[in-house]
C-alpha cells in the first residue's frame, strides 16, 4: 500500500475547511450589502464602536482587578521582610538580591537555561556578600545544609502546586511533559487567528471596529502580562535569594529540634539548675550608683538571684525574672562600668551573650565618658562580628527627681511638650544623654526610683521592653544558632560512635 503524501493530505484538508467556511464567509459580504442598501451601515458601525469601547473599559476594569491576585503577586512583589532576623552580612546580601531583582529583565528569560542562570547569579551574589573574604564562596555549605534546603523548598512548594495550579494535585509528570511538548500548538493557533483577521476584511466596517477593540485589548493584556512577568521574575529572584541567605548564613546547619533544646553556656553558667528553654537575656549596665539595682528591684518585686556573684563571670550577677508579659528572662546585673580596658573587654564579651541591653544613666551626673566608652566597646565588638545581630539598647535615665528645680516634683511630666521647669530640665537631660551615648531619644525613658516617694515611669520601661521584645528575640535566634552549630569534641565523639555502629552492622551482614 502506497503511503499518502503529506502535501496531498494538507491540500485535501484545506479544501474541506474552505468548503465548510464558504457559507459563513458569504454571510459577511451579504450582511454588509444588506446594511448598506437599507442605510443602516453607519448606525451599525457607530453601535459596534460603542460596544467595542464599552467592552474595552469593562475588560480594563476586570484586568486591573485581576492584576493583583492576593495569594501570589502581592507576596512576590514585596521585598523580603525587613523584620526578619538578618545579620549585617545577611542584610548586605539582601540588598544585593533586591538590586538583582530590580535589574532583571523578564524578556530575557526565554528558556530554562536563562531561568537557571538567573538563579545561579542570585546565589552567587548572596554567597559573595556573606563570605566576602573567600575566593570561591559558592561552595561554603555542608551536605546536611543542602539536604535541609531541598526539604524546606519541597515542603513550601507542595502546597503552592496543590492550591494554585489547576489539577495540580492530579497531573502526573508524564502529563506535564506531554503538555509541554504540545506548546507549539499555541503558535499554530496564533497563525490561524492572523488568517481569520485577513478573511474578516471582506466586511471592512466590522473589521475596523473589531480590529480596533482587539488592538486595545491586546495592548492592555500585554501591559498586564509584562507587569505580571516582572513581578514573578522579581519574586523568583527574591525567593531564591532568601533561600540562599538561609543556606550561606548557616541557618540550615541546625535543625529546629536541636535549636529548641539548645541552652547556651552563659545560661548554664548562670543558673543553678539547667532551664528547659533558653531565656532571653537582658544585660543591665551603667556606672556605679546610677541605680541599676534599684531599677531591677522596681522592675520585678519578686526577682530572685539565680546564683550569687560569680568570680568566674567577672562580677556579673544573674537574676531570674518571671512575669505574665514576657517569656522567661534573665537579668544580668553588671559591675559598675569604668574606662579600664580589661573591664571593657569583659563587658563586651558579656553583651555578646545577651539579647537586649538596658543602660542605666543618672540624669544628675555629667561624667558619662565611661558610659560612652563601654557602649562603644560593645558596638565595636558587634561591628567586628557581622555574622551576629547586635542587641537593641534601651536607656533608663534615673534620678530625674534631683534635677532643677529641686523641690518641684509633681509627676507626670509632658516630655514631648515641656512647659514647666522640671519637664524642661528632664527633656534637656534626655537630649544630653542621647548625644553622649548615641542612643535615640525615643529609646530613653526618664524614671525616678527614690525610696522616699513612689516610683515613676517604671511601667513605661516595661512597655518599652515589651516593644523591643521582637527585636531581642531576633538577636537571641542568631545567638542560639551560633551556639548550637558550634563544633565540639562531644559532638565529634558521638558521630564517631554512630559511624562505628553503622560499620559494625554492615560487616555483620
Amino acid at each position: 500500500m502506497t503511503p499518502r503524501r503529506p502535501a496531498a493530505a494538507y491540500l485535501r484538508t484545506a479544501m474541506i475547511a474552505l468548503a465548510l467556511l464558504l457559507p459563513t464567509l458569504s454571510l459577511i459580504l451579504l450582511g454588509s450589502l444588506w446594511l448598506w442598501e437599507r442605510g443602516y451601515l453607519l448606525y451599525w458601525a457607530a453601535a459596534a464602536l460603542a460596544v467595542s469601547v464599552s467592552s474595552f473599559l469593562f475588560e480594563s476594569w476586570l484586568v486591573r482587578k485581576a492584576a493583583r491576585p492576593p495569594g501570589i503577586v502581592n507576596a512576590l512583589q514585596k521585598p523580603a521582610n525587613s523584620d526578619h532576623a538578618w545579620t549585617p552580612r545577611e542584610a548586605k546580601a539582601l540588598i544585593a538580591v533586591e538590586t538583582l531583582a530590580s535589574e532583571s529583565d523578564p524578556a530575557l528569560l526565554t528558556s530554562r537555561e536563562a531561568v537557571l542562570d538567573l538563579g545561579l547569579r542570585t546565589i552567587d551574589a548572596v554567597a559573595r556578600s556573606i563570605h566576602p573574604d573567600e575566593n570561591d564562596p559558592l561552595w561554603r555549605f555542608t551536605v546536611p545544609e543542602v539536604l535541609a534546603l531541598v526539604e524546606k523548598v519541597s515542603r513550601d512548594l507542595r502546597p503552592f502546586v496543590v492550591d494554585n495550579i489547576p489539577l495540580g494535585d492530579q497531573l502526573t509528570v508524564a502529563q506535564v511533559l506531554k503538555i509541554y511538548r504540545w506548546r507549539s500548538v499555541v503558535d499554530v493557533a496564533g497563525q490561524a487567528y492572523d488568517l481569520w483577521r485577513i478573511v474578516r476584511l471582506l466586511n471592512p466596517v466590522a473589521a475596523v471596529t473589531t480590529e480596533a477593540r482587539e488592538q486595545l485589548t491586546r495592548k492592555l493584556y500585554t501591559g498586564v502580562r509584562d507587569e505580571l512577568a516582572g513581578r514573578l521574575t522579581r519574586g523568583y529572584v527574591r525567593e531564591v535569594g532568601r533561600a540562599a541567605i538561609e543556606l550561606y548564613g548557616g541557618r540550615l546547619r541546625v535543625s529546629s529540634e536541636t535549636l529548641a533544646r539548645h541552652i547556651s553556656d552563659a545560661t548554664a553558667r548562670d543558673r543553678a539548675e539547667t532551664p528547659i528553654a533558653e531565656p532571653i537575656r537582658f544585660l543591665v549596665a551603667g556606672q556605679i550608683s546610677a541605680g541599676k539595682s534599684s531599677l531591677i528591684n522596681a522592675l520585678a518585686k519578686d526577682v530572685r538571684a539565680a546564683v550569687d556573684v560569680l568570680p568566674a563571670t567577672r562580677g556579673f550577677t544573674a537574676y531570674e525574672l518571671t512575669t505574665d508579659n514576657l517569656p522567661a528572662v534573665s537579668l544580668i546585673d553588671s559591675p559598675g562600668v569604668t574606662a579600664d580596658a580589661a573591664a571593657l573587654r569583659n563587658l563586651a564579651a558579656e553583651a555578646a551573650t545577651c539579647d537586649l541591653i538596658l543602660w542605666v544613666a543618672a540624669a544628675n551626673r555629667a561624667d558619662r565618658e565611661a558610659d560612652r566608652a563601654a557602649l562603644d566597646a560593645i558596638r565595636v565588638y558587634f561591628a567586628s562580628h557581622p555574622d551576629r545581630r547586635p542587641p537593641p539598647i534601651l536607656a533608663a535615665l534615673t534620678h530625674i527627681d534631683l534635677l532643677r528645680p529641686y523641690q518641684d516634683w509633681q509627676p507626670p511630666y509632658d516630655i514631648a511638650h515641656p512647659m514647666t521647669g522640671k519637664s524642661i530640665s528632664i527633656r534637656a537631660a534626655m537630649d544630653q544623654v542621647s548625644g553622649d551615648l548615641d542612643v535615640p531619644i525615643d529609646r530613653i525613658i526618664p524614671v525616678s526610683l527614690a525610696e522616699t516617694r513612689p516610683t515613676y515611669n517604671v511601667e513605661l520601661v516595661w512597655a518599652e521592653l515589651s516593644e523591643l521584645l521582637p527585636e531581642a528575640k531576633r538577636a537571641q535566634l542568631i545567638r542560639r544558632l551560633h551556639g548550637a552549630s558550634r563544633w565540639s569534641w562531644s559532638k565529634l565523639w558521638s558521630q564517631a560512635i554512630n559511624a562505628g555502629r553503622v560499620t559494625a552492622r554492615s560487616l555483620s551482614k
